[in-house]
């Protein structure tokens, strides 16, 4: 018989409050790479200590884990592990009339008609998406499911491992949890995160997640030689429908800010989505934005970009006065219990 509940929050005391410091890693399988990001949060500010990457291209994804494991990046510190966007499917929706702790199952019910896969096999999760207060409207939430499988074959190298794997992730709300360390207005701002095949926008409001969007990006290019500059035009144009969307469904102040994330074609992209929405688009360079113990080598953009969302992933949040602040969302997936007791 399957857990309704698969699962669950690692305990406070585990993950080291009250202490002065404390590690934790994130870790993502990049297009082409492996990417790990340990950060240390210490006084309050999160520090990123160590980054590695291994090459996924010339060698299978399990020695690609080995490799990175051999560098103690993971050692006595709890691992967010991040799906890659195949391995999961997201749907905003309106929150069934059901009790919070019934939520879940309701969800995968719910959810049924549109799975790619029995509802049975599924894990399934949720945030809460912010929106404007008004009376009588169910909450609005971003349901995420991912077939038990794949999310058990993803982190079975870590286990082997005899890695601590503190949760599985989604790339959303490791995005949600960067953007959050960027400087800007609190009210809403963006995240355009660029990858070979993908964009992703993220929009929060006041720290919390309000929306989220893939852009497929082969999509845009009707051919393989067709200028960059008309498929970053059509980039933002999907930018700005979102932003319109969202401005129109959450009832939330407009947004300001659309950071742009790195990429071979991160200025043109930042210029041609400024120049639709009339929006404030800086690009995004983690290495002058972000804390660093000591400086890195320039990255490629790729890497940069698979650097991005590891060290999202690493900024997750556990402690329990997060419920009741927005702002300390801590993401989707906790430790997969079923799995521990199998």
């Amino acid at each position: 018989m399957l857990q309704s509940n698969w699962l669950r929050m690692p305990s406070w005391r585990a993950l080291g409050r009250g202490r002065r410091t404390h590690q934790q890693v994130g870790l993502y399988r990049a297009a082409s790479e492996l990417v790990a990001a340990r950060l240390r949060l210490e006084g309050g500010s999160w520090m990123v200590e160590q980054l590695e990457t291994a090459d996924c291209t010339t060698q299978r994804d399990e020695q690609a884990m080995a490799q990175i494991l051999r560098t103690g990046i993971a050692r006595q510190a709890p691992v967010i592990s991040i799906l890659a966007a195949e391995q999961y499917n997201t749907y905003p929706l309106p929150a069934p009339p059901v009790p919070k702790a019934e939520l879940r199952e309701a969800l995968r019910w719910k959810l049924r008609e549109v799975l790619p896969y029995a509802p049975e096999d599924a894990a399934v999760d949720f945030v809460s998406l912010a929106r404007a207060a008004e009376p009588n409207t169910a909450e609005s939430l971003f349901a995420v499911a991912a077939l038990r499988r794949n999310v058990a074959q993803a982190i079975a190298p870590l286990l082997a491992a005899g890695v601590d794997v503190q949760a599985v992730d989604i790339p959303e709300m490791a995005q949600r949890n960067l953007l959050n360390a960027l400087p800007g207005s609190e009210a809403g701002r963006a995240l355009l995160g660029l990858e070979d095949s993908s964009a992703l926008l993220t929009v929060v409001h006041e720290g919390a997640l309000c929306f989220a969007r893939r852009i497929p990006l082969a999509q845009l290019a009707r051919t393989e030689e067709e200028d960059p500059e008309h498929v970053a035009a059509r980039v933002a144009t999907q930018v700005q429908r979102s932003l319109e969307v969202v401005e129109r469904q959450t009832g939330l102040p407009a947004i300001r800010t659309v950071w742009v994330g790195p990429h071979a074609y991160c200025a043109l992209i930042a210029r041609c989505v400024a120049e639709q929405t009339g929006l404030d688009c800086p690009q995004l360079d983690i290495q002058a934005e972000l804390q660093f113990s000591t400086p890195l080598p320039p990255m490629t953009p790729e890497r940069a970009a698979g650097a991005l969302i590891a060290i999202g992933a690493a900024r997750r949040s556990e402690y329990p006065q997060a419920s009741a602040s927005p702002t300390a969302q801590s993401g989707v997936f906790g430790w997969p219990s079923w799995l521990k007791a199998a």
